[in-house]
């Protein structure tokens, strides 16, 4: 069965285009008439390739769709009266989960504590997910449900932050967020598959045709993948599995069934390498404005085995590094791995001049996120200052340097709206350096083929060959 796709425009000139598809993918493009068996005439229509959204997270985005969203919160008292709100629709035993929480617009920058989440929330456990996915906040009663107490241990690449005399205060960077997140109730697998399906629609309503989940196992891995075998959503979609889902400490590799097709694949191995600026948690050189200077999820030498371990098995391992020693640290890793070409440095927002020509010479690949400076720049600069904060996100640099870069969201921490990311690209926010913006075309390609290229899927430019995953743009 052929259908021909008639009477198209180009996004790129606008020149009238003809393609022939079977089976999903083209396999002839003309000005002229093709002979098929059904035509769908486009009408004169824009056409450009379906948008890969190439580092997000599917399955919170459609989970978070049902949370307390903070989003426009910009001080405690707004929180609270949102809080009481949804608290007094909870029933009873049952957890309150909020989303987008960040005491960085508050205006003296104080983190709720948990007593006074407390005392919102009648003495409902409850946890407040700060904006960047790094922190959290959680109730007294969430502490007390998940066992942290003054003497508990800060757990490696975890900090429970603690008051004047150790008492937690209910703020929980990096893996101590695992502490109480354990403690809370995990989604079933219906409930998995009904978020896949909604963060699927919410993608398509985008242009959205393609994506990468980053995080696949952080509830349960065996259900997380049924879930996404059964949600036979139309979305192309790659998964990124936490290392520790997939790899016993000593290596070892675990044994897991994953129904793969066209539209569903593993697509490699996630690794955390530092936190994020928002938090104040991601690896910097020097201090931040704020105080301290970030942290290691790994000491060096532990995540250069782990990345050797995944690479060996064969798998691609993206790495998420924001901070510039981040980035040295993984680079290195993936050094040691004889074929850095394979692997993904996720973020990358500070980088000198040095690191990108490293990046160049070893062909890393490079995933960014333009619409965090739309959204976090007020943290940003709080946390940098002004001038350093400026020159974060150098894609302009990158790809002028000749490396491979692409963009994306890293959804549901920002909206997912890719023209957004595209707007801020090419023109980015007052107080971020405008040299570094790209032109239009560029951030099209950066946010369709670049990333299929990366992850080596056969879309994203509408070639013979390709899938024919198409958006129509006016």
């Amino acid at each position: 069965m052929t259908t021909l796709y008639r009477n198209a425009r180009d996004w790129r000139d606008g020149a009238h285009v003809n393609f022939l598809v079977r089976e999903g993918k083209i396999v002839q493009k003309s000005s002229n008439h093709i002979e098929c068996d059904e035509v769908v005439d486009l009408n004169g229509k824009t056409v450009m390739p379906g948008i890969f959204d190439c580092h997000m997270h599917v399955l919170n985005a459609g989970l978070d769709l049902s949370a307390l969203n903070l989003h426009d919160c910009n001080s405690r008292s707004e929180i609270e009266e949102l809080v009481r709100e949804r608290s007094a629709e909870t029933p009873s035993g049952q957890w309150l989960l909020a989303v987008h929480y960040d005491a960085n617009r508050f205006p003296d920058g104080r983190d709720v504590h948990a007593e006074e989440l407390d005392e919102w929330t009648g003495g409902k456990p409850a946890i407040l997910r700060q904006v960047s996915g790094h922190a959290c906040i959680a109730s007294a009663t969430a502490l007390k449900m998940a066992g942290i107490t003054k003497s508990s241990i800060d757990p490696s690449g975890g900090r429970i932050v603690r008051g004047e005399c150790g008492e937690p205060t209910g703020l929980l960077e990096e893996n101590a967020m695992g502490l109480v997140y354990s403690a809370s109730p995990k989604p079933t697998r219906e409930r998995m598959i009904e978020a896949i399906r909604l963060a699927a629609e919410s993608l398509k309503s985008y242009g959205i045709t393609a994506t990468c989940d980053m995080s696949t196992g952080q509830y349960n891995l065996a259900d997380e993948l049924a879930a996404y075998g059964s949600a036979n959503v139309s979305t192309r979609i790659g998964l990124y599995i936490l290392w520790s889902r997939v790899f016993e400490e000593d290596g070892t590799q675990r044994v897991f069934e994953f129904p793969e097709s066209d539209r569903l694949r593993v697509s490699g191995i996630k690794l955390f390498a530092d936190g994020a600026l928002g938090s104040g948690t991601a690896a910097i050189y020097g201090e931040y404005e704020t105080g301290g200077e970030g942290m290691l999820i790994y000491e060096p030498d532990d995540l250069k085995r782990r990345v050797k371990i995944a690479s060996d098995a064969g798998f691609r391992v993206a790495v998420h590094a924001i901070g510039e020693r981040a980035v040295d640290i993984v680079l290195d890793a993936f050094e040691a791995t004889g074929i850095p070409e394979s692997h993904r440095l996720e973020h990358a927002m500070i980088l000198s001049d040095e690191q990108i020509e490293r990046i160049r010479k070893l062909n890393v690949a490079i995933t960014m996120q333009p619409e965090f400076l739309m959204e976090f720049g007020h943290a940003y600069t709080r946390r940098l200052g002004p001038e350093r904060a400026s020159k974060l996100k150098r894609i302009r640099s990158l790809v002028d340097a000749g490396v491979r870069v692409a963009l994306s969201s890293d959804r549901p921490i920002v909206s997912g709206d890719p023209w957004k990311g595209i707007d801020a690209a090419t023109n980015r926010p007052e107080g971020f350096d405008p040299s570094e913006n790209v032109s239009h075309e560029q951030a099209i390609r950066l946010y369709t083929q670049s990333g299929a290229e990366i992850d080596g899927w056969e879309f994203g430019s509408l070639e013979v060959g390709q899938f024919a995953d198409f958006i129509e743009v006016n």
